[in-house]
């Protein structure tokens, strides 16, 4: 995947609700970021051979590891299920959401 300064995603699935809605668009910052607690973040998941961009938010940094959650807890998949993940699973910080 190439990563350009700013990227366009689309949300899928409900597990930002309400903050997010299936089908809007978000707009990242994919360079020079500094995760941070709070942040909303484009993250490259591997659920078994298939890669893919997940939006959750950042919960909790211990070390150089991070706990990503949906906003609405009972229809996410995240660190509750998989653990935490590692700075380079991180495409970049939501800034801007298309409404």
């Amino acid at each position: 995947m190439k990563i350009f300064p700013f990227s366009r995603f689309t949300v899928y699935g409900n597990s930002m609700l309400p903050t997010l809605k299936e089908g809007q668009d978000v707009l990242v910052w994919c360079w020079f970021y500094t995760p941070r607690v709070g942040d909303i973040v484009i993250v490259q998941s591997a659920k078994g051979k298939v890669q893919r961009e997940i939006i959750k938010r950042i919960v909790k940094i211990d070390r150089q590891r991070f706990y990503i959650e949906g906003d609405n807890k009972d229809e996410s998949t995240d660190s509750r299920e998989f653990g935490p993940i590692k700075k380079e699973q991180i495409i970049g910080k939501v800034i801007y959401i298309v409404r």
